[in-house]
Parts: C-alpha cells; sequence; structure tokens
C-alpha cells in the first residue's frame, strides 16, 4: 500500500468518527458546517485573494463561516437568509472600494469575495437545511455519500482509471474512477438503510430514490471536484493546503459537498414531493 494511501487512511479512521458524532443535534450540525466552511475558507481566500489587503482576507475569512451560522440560525426564514447574505456582501462591496487600490485588485475583491459567500457559506448551509427539514440521518447520509464517493473513485481509478475524465484540468479523474464511485454509492444506500433499520423499523430510501441520489451525487461531486481543481491548476497547486495529511487542505476534501449538496437537497424534495423518497 503506498504511504500517501495509508496517510489518507489514518486521517479518515479520526475524522469521520468525530464528524458523526456532531449530527446528534441540530446545533452541533450547525457547528460543524461553520467549521469546515471556516477552514476552507480559509483556503479558498488565502489562494484567490492573495495580493489583497489583509483586512479584506480577514473580512471573508470571518465572514465566510459567520454567514453560515446565521443560515443556521434563519433557516426557516428564506427572507431573512437573502437580507443577511445581501448584507454581508454590501459591506464587501464597500470595503472593497474604500481604499484606494488598483482596479484589478477592487475587482478580485468584490468577485472572489461574493462567490465565496455562495459558493462556501450558502451552498454548504443546504446540510444544516437537510437536518431541519427531513431529519439528522438524512443529513449524515449526505456527509457519508461525499466520503463513499470520493473514496471509492480514488481507489477505483488510481487501480483501474485509464480514461481520464478532463485530464487538462484534473489528471486523476478518470471515467472508471466515477463509475466506481457510483457503484459503491448505491451500495453504500443499501448498506445505510439496513443498518438503520433495526433502529427505526422503516427504510429511509426507496430502491428508485437511492438510484437517483446515487447518480445526482455522483455527478455533481465530480463538477465540484474539477471546479475546485480549475483554481489550483491556474495557480499551479496541487492542494489548497496541508492541514489534513494526505487529503490536503479543507477546501480540498469538501469541494465536491459544495456542489452536490444543494443538488441533494433539491432532489430530496423533488423525490419527497411525488412519494418516492422512502420505501
Amino acid at each position: 500500500m503506498k504511504k500517501e494511501t495509508k496517510i489518507r487512511l489514518i486521517t479518515s479512521a479520526v475524522a469521520i468518527p468525530l464528524a458523526i458524532l456532531c449530527f446528534f443535534n441540530f446545533w452541533s450540525t450547525v457547528a460543524l458546517s461553520a467549521i469546515a466552511v471556516g477552514l476552507a475558507g480559509y483556503n479558498y481566500i488565502q489562494i484567490t485573494l492573495n495580493g489583497s489587503r489583509k483586512f479584506h482576507r480577514y473580512f471573508y475569512i470571518i465572514a465566510i463561516p459567520g454567514l453560515n451560522v446565521v443560515f443556521g440560525f434563519l433557516v426557516h426564514n428564506p427572507a431573512m437568509i437573502v437580507l443577511a447574505y445581501s448584507f454581508v456582501m454590501s459591506l464587501g462591496f464597500f470595503l472593497a472600494i474604500a481604499f484606494k487600490d488598483p482596479n484589478e485588485i477592487i475587482e478580485r475583491n468584490i468577485v472572489y469575495g461574493t462567490m465565496g459567500l455562495w459558493y462556501l457559506s450558502f451552498n454548504l448551509a443546504f446540510f444544516i437545511l437537510i437536518y431541519a427539514q427531513f431529519d439528522a440521518v438524512y443529513s449524515l447520509s449526505a456527509l457519508g455519500s461525499a466520503f463513499v464517493f470520493d473514496s471509492a473513485a480514488y481507489f477505483v481509478g488510481s487501480r483501474w482509471g485509464k480514461h481520464k475524465f478532463i485530464k487538462r484540468i484534473s489528471a486523476g479523474k478518470s471515467i472508471e474512477g466515477i463509475i466506481g464511485g457510483f457503484v459503491f454509492l448505491i451500495i453504500f444506500f443499501l448498506i445505510y438503510d439496513s443498518v438503520l433499520y433495526p433502529f427505526f423499523g422503516w427504510r429511509h430510501f426507496s430502491w428508485i430514490s437511492i438510484f437517483v441520489l446515487s447518480a445526482v451525487f455522483s455527478f455533481f461531486d465530480t463538477v465540484g471536484d474539477i471546479t475546485q481543481s480549475v483554481f489550483k491548476r491556474n495557480r499551479q497547486l496541487k492542494n489548497a493546503g496541508n492541514i489534513l495529511p494526505g487529503h490536503g487542505g479543507f477546501w480540498d476534501r469538501i469541494d465536491g459537498l459544495l456542489i452536490s449538496v444543494p443538488m441533494y437537497y433539491v432532489t430530496f424534495v423533488i423525490l419527497n414531493n411525488f412519494h418516492i423518497l422512502k420505501a
């Protein structure tokens, strides 16, 4: 076994149980989301706003996880969420033009700062929304899906990956790996439901929802991974950070979730409205 693979497994063995413990109540889930967003936001801002004033970087490093917590408080009030987002975004705009910086620096602060508020704060808040609208079991399934898909895609791709998905952006992402991740996601949902059934007495996912959710997650998790790879490739970076041995930075760890979780939620709502989510 490769040294990097061993390190990834050890890191996962420590991090995953700690993350699962955070799903025992609503506010611990909010805290988990904010911590993940905050650490990923630090990676994101240090990369995208490199060369900007420290003041601007610190503003977004604080605002990104802070806004995520606010979304937790306002999860049942969409109008207030829009108001909070608009206020922080507008404050960021004002701070960007308040200093006599070159126009390209001002533009970078506005574009990447605003994107960070949406891409990180807003998108990962759907973990919280899934918890609030459905329950912890469904919210935890999103986290489990990310771990299973990413791990399966990595190992299958490393072993059998011959056809690169988008080589010019992410040389390590293969079509075989994506297919492997999709297959293992289906297996994950089946095992997940089987483990939960004795405790709840009912199954959370129907056969149709298992297939649909696995397909949706596989596609959009890959989109999230490729999206982050664009940022790194343009800056000649392998990882966004080094806080997680074998995994890179926190942004590297949750890049797929940032796109897949919102679509996961949308799929949940559609399946539930058509009464085909549960078995």
